[in-house]
This record gives C-alpha cells, sequence and structure tokens, in this order.
C-alpha cells in the first residue's frame, strides 16, 4: 500500500513539473505571443485550435445563432421554437485572455495535444430587427382584440365624479419578453418556460384606493363650483380641470396663488383687444384696415387674479366680465364691434364725420398733422379720454426756439395721450384739400371754429375716434 502511495505522487509530482515546463516553454514561444488560440481548444464545445480571435468569435456567433430555443407553457406545451438568432457577441476580449488565464491548459493542448474544452459568455452585443420581429410577433403572443391596463380614476366629465374601476389588460409587454429571450440566449439554454402573468403590465390604482377615495371626496365638495366669464359672445365657464387646476395640490380645495396668476396672465393674452390690425366698413360705404390705436379691452392682471382667488376660495358660483382697466363701449367683442355711433376721421380725404346711433350728424373738412415735417396723425382706433373749454396748446421744442408752439383753442377733444386731439384752428382760413401734405398741424385735427364747437357738443368723452387712411 505504501509502495502504490509513493508511485501515485510521484506521478503526480512528474505531471506538475512537465506542466510547468511545458508552460514555461509555451510562455517563450512565438506560439504564445501570436494572435491565434492554441491547439486542441474548443470554446463552448466548438472547435477552435489554432484559430485567430477574429476567426472563432465569427465561428461561434454562427454556432450560437444556429441553436434552438424552445418556448414552453404552464402545460410544458411547445409555443415557439427560435432559432437563426441573428445577434452579434461581445466576445473577442474574453477569447484573447484565454490563453492569458489559463497558461498550463493552453501549454498542454499544445505541446501534450490534450484537449480541452473551456467556457465563454456569450454576451450579446447587438439583436438584428429580423429576430426583434420575429420574436415580438410570435403567434402566441397574438391576443386578438388587445386591452390596455388602466388604473382606476374619477370620472371628471361626470358632474358625479364616479370612480371607473381599473382595467386589467391582456397586452404582452414585448419589449420585456425580447430581453428574456436574449437573456436565454446569452446564458446558452435551450428551453424557456413563457408567464404571461410576467409580461403583463398591473393596475396600480384600483378601485378601493384610499387616495383615489380621498380626491373623489374632493372632487364632490369643490369641483361642481360654476366661473363665468360674460365676454359677449365669447362668454364661458371654467371647466373642471380648469378649476381643478387652479387649486392648491393638498386637495383643501383653496385656490393656489401663483396658478390664478398664470391663468389670469393666459386669460388677458386671450382676451386683451387693443390696437392690433382691424378691417372695417365705416357708415361713410368706405372700407379700410385700420392699425393700432388706445381703444378696446384691458384686463387688470393683479385685480382680476384677486377678485379670482377670493370666488374660488368661496366655493359659491359666480357669473361676472373680468376685471378690465380699460373697457370699449358696448358689449365686449374680440372683433372690436364699434357699433355706430364714432368719430370717423379719413386722412386721405381729409374729412371728418360724425355718426350716432348710425345717423349722420356731424361732418367737416379738416386739416391732420403735416407729412413733410414728418408729424402725420396717428392712425387707429381710439376714444375721447379728455373735453376741455379754452385752453392753451403748448408743445413742440423748448420756448423760443423755432418748433415751439403755443395755440389758444376753444374746443379741445383729446384721443390720444395728451398731446392728439380735435379741436378749433381760428390761425386757418382753408381746411380739406392737400394743406395737410406741406402745411399741416402737429398731429392734431384742426377744424373750422365753428365746427369745432358743433362737435364738442355732440360728443362726450369715451365716444369712439377712427383716424384712418
Amino acid at each position: 500500500m505504501k509502495r502504490v502511495l509513493i508511485i501515485i505522487v510521484a506521478a503526480l509530482v512528474f505531471l506538475v513539473a512537465a506542466a510547468s515546463v511545458a508552460t514555461a516553454a509555451y510562455t517563450r514561444s512565438e506560439d504564445s505571443s501570436a494572435d491565434r488560440l492554441p491547439d486542441n481548444i474548443s470554446v463552448n464545445g466548438v472547435d477552435v485550435s489554432g484559430m485567430s480571435y477574429e476567426e472563432a468569435a465569427k465561428v461561434l456567433t454562427e454556432a450560437q445563432n444556429a441553436k434552438h430555443l424552445q418556448v414552453v407553457g404552464k402545460l410544458g406545451e411547445t409555443l415557439e421554437d427560435y432559432t437563426d438568432f441573428d445577434c452579434t457577441y461581445d466576445i473577442e476580449d474574453q477569447l484573447k485572455n484565454l490563453k492569458k488565464d489559463h497558461r498550463i491548459a493552453s501549454a498542454l493542448g499544445h505541446y501534450l495535444h490534450i484537449p480541452i474544452n473551456m467556457q465563454i459568455a456569450m454576451n450579446i452585443k447587438d439583436c438584428g430587427d429580423d429576430f426583434a420581429d420575429r420574436v415580438k410577433n410570435s403567434k402566441f403572443l397574438d391576443h386578438g382584440t388587445i386591452v390596455e391596463t388602466q388604473d382606476a380614476y374619477v370620472d371628471m366629465d361626470d358632474p358625479t365624479f364616479p370612480i371607473i374601476p381599473e382595467v386589467y389588460g391582456n397586452k404582452t409587454d414585448e419589449d420585456a419578453y425580447l430581453a428574456d429571450i436574449l437573456h436565454a440566449i446569452t446564458m446558452n439554454m435551450s428551453r424557456f418556460e413563457f408567464d404571461e402573468n410576467a409580461y403583463r403590465s398591473m393596475p396600480k390604482v384600483k378601485s378601493d384606493d384610499p387616495q383615489l377615495l380621498k380626491f373623489q371626496k374632493f372632487c364632490r365638495d369643490y369641483l361642481n363650483q360654476k366661473i363665468t366669464y360674460e365676454l359677449g359672445k365669447d362668454t364661458f365657464t371654467l371647466s373642471v380641470k380648469e378649476l381643478y387646476g387652479l387649486m392648491k395640490d393638498d386637495l383643501s380645495g383653496e385656490a393656489d396663488k401663483d396658478k390664478v396668476k398664470d391663468f389670469v396672465k393666459e386669460l388677458k393674452k386671450e382676451y386683451d383687444i387693443v390696437g392690433g390690425e382691424h378691417k372695417f366698413t365705416s357708415l361713410t360705404g368706405k372700407t379700410f384696415t385700420v392699425n393700432g390705436g388706445s381703444y378696446g379691452w384691458i384686463i387688470d392682471e393683479e385685480a382680476e387674479a384677486k377678485k379670482l382667488k377670493k370666488n374660488i376660495n368661496s366655493h359659491e358660483d359666480v357669473s361676472r366680465p373680468p376685471v378690465f382697466s380699460q373697457e370699449g363701449n358696448g358689449e365686449y367683442s374680440k372683433t372690436l364691434d364699434l357699433g355706430n355711433t364714432y368719430i370717423d376721421v379719413d386722412l386721405s380725404k381729409q374729412h371728418v364725420v360724425y355718426f350716432e346711433k348710425g345717423k349722420k350728424k356731424f361732418e367737416s373738412d379738416c386739416v391732420s398733422g403735416c407729412v413733410a415735417a414728418g408729424h402725420s396723425t396717428p392712425t387707429g382706433i381710439f376714444s375721447i379720454n379728455n373735453k376741455a373749454r379754452n385752453i392753451k396748446l403748448v408743445g413742440g421744442g423748448p420756448k423760443k426756439s423755432k418748433t415751439h408752439y403755443e395755440s389758444f383753442v376753444s374746443y379741445w377733444m383729446c384721443f390720444l395721450g395728451n398731446g392728439y386731439g380735435l379741436h378749433d384752428a381760428t390761425w386757418r382760413s382753408n381746411f380739406g384739400g392737400d394743406i395737410y401734405k406741406y402745411s399741416g398741424s402737429h398731429g392734431c385735427v384742426n377744424l373750422p371754429p365753428a365746427k369745432a364747437g358743433e362737435l364738442y357738443d355732440l360728443i362726450s368723452v369715451g365716444t369712439i375716434v377712427i383716424v384712418h387712411n
């Protein structure tokens, strides 16, 4: 027995010594540094003896893609059999490290012709589109009519705010399924068990969810309120979702100051109607387009936000126009419906006409701003903002300068700022024609004294003035 043991130990010592010698010799040889695998080597059961790393990668890729992966159901029935995987693999670095990490085995295979088999992971680098489509469109995944999974929710379009139950869908998460198939290929599996429940999305919110029930109560308590903005033909009522969007997120039912401010900013953008381009047909019969002006409706952003916040917090129905800092005449209209009472100043004809309730009450020739001097009367839609008797108009440059002027007028009807208006001009003897082109005013509309007094008595502050060419 002792003799047998000695023989075994001696044999082991010999093998270790031989392996060491072979390893040392192989490490020093040109073969060990060549860009090739050793002789008598198989990787993942595929003979790659003496191949370059690139050749071995190609052979291993073809072998891996030619394998079969059987997909079976819960009862073991075959659902699908995939082959021709059409994948690329990240394996070249692993192949290069085989000799370095397994020097003894490589040396024994090279010198002693001892067959060796090594394993590497077939990590998928990329999957071909054709194979991906084949997997995602597998017949057994087709359930006919697709039903999407849905969370339970409160129906905010129904004034009773019922809870619509969750829906358990039948749609398979194809991307997740493909990922698992690719993992199975990487792991060299030949059989994959399919569990459809693993690829079905489940509702995250169910009908009995406490938070959902709390939200339903909030809706019933606070979102039946009606807030209506009276804007003529554009009158509208805040929708339930709009009202909800103006409240704090804590479900207290209180207005959120910042959200209300943002809403009013958008309201102002939508419904402020001042200036801009408008096409009109005057009661004079002339059709024209006019730009600019100061007449119209302007929402008071700060005051409106404050009032809307108060309305929301009251939880009571309300119907009102916005808070305007400036209003036009009559009913609000986005198209600037001027009605049938206004002053028509036609610069091209140098003529002024006043209509009251559709009837012509006044007309006169005029002289407008001097074109040659760059003092043309501004066009646009305005309104009389000030009337005054017996005042001195002062303007132009500093006193004693050539551009300075001081003019006494008996009738002042201002329509833009403090410097543009209609007034009498006692210093003129002629009106109308082409006078305005070379000897016009500083921008005002000059009228004969008697005519200016007549118009002054007919109009009031707020009367619309349309100045156009």
